[in-house]
This record gives structure tokens, sequence and C-alpha cells, in this order.
């Protein structure tokens, strides 16, 4: 890697007020949209409500015309029928306005939750990167991998996938364990080094909960470490030391990145290639301590990674094209929350790694839970492990 000067002061004041005016018009923008969206859900309900006026006073003058046939006699249907269409295309224009509706809402509700759980990436997360990225352009990127920049309102959608993804996988995993064996698909818990280790695989589907508690850590720091070097392949092969590639695709803001990555395989598919985004957010959550019967409220920040769509590759390469190059579907997350007991007065550092892989076969899913579990226990060891003896130093 290339290294470059470290900024100074100057340089460093003038960053965080270009991210401070950044983030400024983002909030302003997103609140205009949510005006705007709750506007368009205004009138869709409107639009609903004279809809099912005009259905209900046709029916009551089609049913008025068919009593107003005298008996015994041949009776003109026309008119019933021109009727009758008419209520079939209402009906259907009904039918498809609270399709729309329906999907406005979950939009709109989307949003406020996106508001609600600020999750808009702030300043005070900046790190001081003393290393060069190494980038791909644009037009490289649409080329080789078919990736095209996601916008604002992409990158909205990829964060409440990726928070709606953890929790379903989170409340499925931790649930109680007469249901490990639904769909005959067996989920090992167990406990090791401090950790409670929940996996399940189901096909190429790998889902995964990992939780510890420690005391003394600054989680702002842990993560901050944890981003900095899952930037570099250097740094990062030290976690994942499979990986062949880690590049820049994108820097949506100074909080979040897409990357493409190449892990290889020793298989027929010889390299599983992921393009995600990595974001570190903040983060407020419940947590059930194991002495305790009650829920507590932990704040802190998650680091999330969420696979996002592409295009065909235009020139795809020779093994993209003998099938040894397949796609791997990732959804992950590092919390890390400090905990208050208000009943004990004890605080702790709450850690959870949650995920769910898809890395297209059993045979593949089987080694990549091994893997993931092997990562996290190194993590620990690289990133936790010597932030918890500068405390135990510290404290003699």
């Amino acid at each position: 890697m290339v290294r470059a000067q470290t900024p100074s002061s100057d340089q460093l004041e003038s960053r965080r007020l270009k991210n401070r005016e950044y983030m400024r018009k983002v909030r302003q923008r997103q609140r205009r949209q949510l005006q705007e969206m709750e506007s368009t859900v205004q009138q869709l309900e409107g639009q609903y409500g004279e809809l099912c006026q005009q259905t209900t006073r046709a029916a009551q003058h089609a049913e008025v015309v068919a009593h107003e046939r005298p008996e015994g006699q041949d009776q003109d249907y026309t008119e019933v029928v021109m009727i009758t269409k008419r209520l079939g295309a209402e009906k259907l224009l009904l039918q498809t306005a609270l399709k729309q509706k329906a999907e406005w809402r979950r939009q709109f509700q989307r949003i406020l939750d996106f508001e609600a759980s600020s999750v808009t990436s702030t300043p005070e997360f900046q790190a001081t990167f003393n290393f060069q990225l190494d980038s791909v352009d644009e037009a490289e990127a649409a080329e080789v991998f078919g990736f095209h920049p996601l916008t604002e309102w992409d990158f909205t959608r990829t964060l409440l996938d990726n928070k709606q993804d953890i929790r379903f996988v989170a409340a499925r995993l931790l649930q109680a364990s007469e249901f490990d064996e639904m769909n005959g698909t067996r989920t090992h818990r167990m406990q090791a080094f401090g950790w409670d280790i929940v996996q399940r695989v189901e096909g190429s589907v790998m889902e995964f909960v990992f939780t510890k508690n420690f005391v003394g850590l600054d989680v702002l720091d842990i993560l901050q470490k944890t981003w900095v070097n899952n930037m570099q392949l250097a740094e990062f092969k030290k976690i994942k030391a499979e990986t062949r590639c880690l590049r820049v695709l994108q820097q949506v803001n100074p909080n979040a990145f897409v990357f493409v990555r190449d892990v290889g395989s020793p298989s027929e598919i010889s390299i599983f290639r992921s393009v995600f985004t990595r974001f570190l957010v903040e983060s407020t959550a419940q947590v059930h301590p194991f002495d305790s019967d009650e829920d507590l409220t932990g704040t802190g920040y998650v680091l999330g990674t969420q696979s996002v769509d592409t295009h065909c590759p235009q020139h795809p390469t020779e093994e993209e094209s003998s099938g040894k190059v397949a796609w791997a579907d990732l959804t992950l997350s590092i919390e890390a929350l400090d905990v208050v007991n208000p009943s004990t007065g004890e605080t702790f550092q709450h850690i959870r790694w949650i995920g769910r892989t898809d890395y297209c076969s059993e045979e593949h899913a089987l080694r990549d839970a091994a893997d993931t579990l092997q990562s996290m226990l190194r993590w620990e060891m690289l990133m936790v492990a010597p932030a918890l003896n500068l405390v135990s130093l510290s404290q003699h």
C-alpha cells in the first residue's frame, strides 16, 4: 500500500466542516423527500376514497336498472352489460390503486424507521486514513464488475434491508431451542471462549449469531479500528485469510463505501465474488442479560455489510465464463453496545456478530460456517484483546 502524508490539523478541521455541511444538506433533502412522500400518500388515499364512492354509486345504479325492467318483457341488457364492464374496469383500477397505496405506505414507513433509528452517518465517526485506498474508477467498475454507483436512495434502502435482515436472523436463531429442528434443518448451539454461538445451515444459506459481554471496552474505538482495517487487503486477510481481492468501487459518504471482494475456494468454484456496502452507523438495541429477566437498552455502533445488486459484466473474464467465479450474497453486522444495568449499576459492553451468507451450495455454506467462526475469533484476538490488555495495564 502507498502511504500518504498525515493531514494537518487545519486540513482535518476543514474536512470536518465539509462533512458537517454535507450531512446538513443530506438531512434537509431527506426531510423534503419525506414530506413529498407523505403528500403522495395523502393524494392516493383521496383517490382511493373517490374510487370507492364511484364504485358504490355505479353498483346502485346497475341494481336500479335491473329492477325497473318489466317482468315477461324481453330485456335489453345492453346498458347493464356496459355498466358491468365499467364496474369491472373500475374494480381493476381500484385494485391497482390499493396495491400502489400499500407500496407507498411501506416505503413511507421505511423512511420513518430510517429517520427514527438514526441510521444517517454523522461526522463524529470520521477516521483518519494514513493509507491509500485501492480504488476502481466508475468505468472499470461497470465494465468488469457490472456495478453502477448507488444513489442516496439506493444506499438508504440498502441500510434498511440490512437492518431488517439482521433482525430476522436474530429473531429466528435466538428463539427457544424447541424450534431448532424445524424443516429438518438443525440449529447448532454451543459456548466457546466466552461466546454464545448459534449457527444454522439450510441449503446454500448459512446464518449465525455470536454474542459476548466485555468490560472496559471503548465500543467506538473498536469498531473504528475494525472499519479501517477492513479497508486494507493485507489487514483484512489477517481476519479472513482466503481473501484475494478487496477494492473500493464507490465512496457513498464519509462513513459508507462499496467494495468488491474475491475470496478463494479449494473447489471447482475457485473464487466467490461479492459487491457490498460497508457502513458505520449509530445503534440502539435491546440486550437480554443472562442473569436477568428484563431487557436492557444498549447504545453504540454497528459496522454493517450488505450485498448490492450488480449487472452482468460487459466483458466477462475467462474464469467467469468457465464457471470458476460465483457470486456470494452477504448480510453481516458487528454491533458493539454500551449497556448499563440500572438495578445493579453494572456497566458492560455487549458484542454481537449476526449475519447470513449464501455461497451457492450446502458444501460451501458448511465451509463458510467454519470460516466465519474462525474469523470472529481472529477478530477478537487482533482487535479486542489488545484493547483489554491496555485497560488491564492502566488499572495496575
